[in-house]
């Protein structure tokens, strides 16, 4: 066993791996007898570097998500290697504050050098856009000021409002035959048609039987006209979906805790870097947010777009090479 082998050993086992139980670790097993200072050096020469332990990962590992990965590669391959390749499309929502988002700040341990959420970053304005290659879709930004106080944005943009704007802005400006990639959002992810849960009533589910032309004894209790339905559960459907496709285009769902193969991310946070430098020159009125922003957004170029699309690429390539059997 050498030393990257021990490293993961230690995390199947669920231990913390610093600097000091590593070495001791290798000493215990007579790996490697070595100082503190040439161990982190070897360490950083295999590709290591010491960070903040990220539950997203273990997440990302889990049987569900990795088939929904999979998922998304084959079809992302597919597209790729196809003759008739379709143009990629990223789209996303995000927000800004009025008086811009200040992440960092020079603070003590002290509590009196913590900021307290709520109002100091003036209004929200909640942002949905998209994009490719090329740069963003003409004619496809949309910002409105948000009226919740919490701080989760996704409440308001819902699905009805997502539709709108897909059919009135989105489609009429794709110039091709496109791929979108998009997350799982709840709003992005309404069913054409709901299928039997527990939550259902037993009328509900048994309603949903006859529906389909599904036997069944009207004798049976819930829990067997349930499992009766989950037989014939029927793969999902999603409205946005049915519309792009009706359309000529086609969606490519990003697997959750993915958003790195989304190139529109690395594009916000280019927007967002220049607005909140500059916002507030000009005042924080609702005019003087919607000129900063759209400035931010001419920042971002056809040329950054391409750049970034080119690494967005590059990052699913290179997680498709690294895994076994290529799925």
């Amino acid at each position: 066993m050498d030393v990257r082998s021990t490293l993961y050993d230690m995390y199947a086992q669920k231990k913390q791996v610093t600097i000091h139980m590593l070495k001791e670790e290798l000493h215990q097993k007579e790996i490697l007898h070595i100082s503190y200072g040439s161990l982190r050096t070897l360490l950083f020469n295999l590709g290591f570097k010491y960070l903040k332990d990220d539950n997203r990962r273990a997440l990302m590992e889990t049987t569900n998500i990795s088939s929904m990965r999979a998922a998304f590669f084959r079809k992302y391959m597919e597209n790729k290697n196809s003759p008739f390749a379709r143009q990629l499309v990223f789209l996303d929502e995000t927000w800004i504050f009025s008086k811009g988002s200040k992440m960092r700040s020079w603070q003590d341990n002290s509590v009196k050098s913590v900021r307290k959420p709520g109002g100091f970053d003036g209004k929200r304005f909640i942002v949905l856009h998209a994009g490719h290659s090329g740069g963003f879709i003409k004619n496809a930004s949309l910002i409105f000021a948000s009226k919740s106080k919490t701080l989760d944005y996704h409440g308001e943009m819902n699905h009805e409002l997502f539709t709108k704007w897909v059919e009135n802005q989105l489609i009429p400006n794709l110039e091709e035959p496109s791929l979108i990639i998009m997350d799982n959002a709840p709003y992005h992810s309404v069913q054409l048609e709901k299928q039997p849960s527990s939550s259902w009533k037993k009328q509900e589910i048994a309603e949903w039987l006859v529906k389909n032309n599904i036997p069944y004894n009207r004798q049976m209790f819930k829990p067997e006209l349930l499992s009766i339905a989950k037989m014939y559960k029927r793969p999902k459907q999603y409205k946005i979906d049915t519309i792009l496709q009706e359309n000529g285009h086609e969606v490519l769902r990003l697997p959750p805790y993915h958003c790195q193969f989304n190139a529109i991310e690395m594009i916000w946070a280019d927007a967002k870097n220049f607005y909140n430098t500059h916002i507030g020159e000009n005042g924080h009125k609702d005019e003087n947010v919607l000129d900063m922003w759209k400035k931010s957004l001419e920042k971002c170029t056809p040329e950054v777009w391409n750049a970034k699309v080119c690494h967005t690429e590059k990052i699913i390539k290179d997680w498709y090479d690294d895994l076994p059997g290529h799925y």
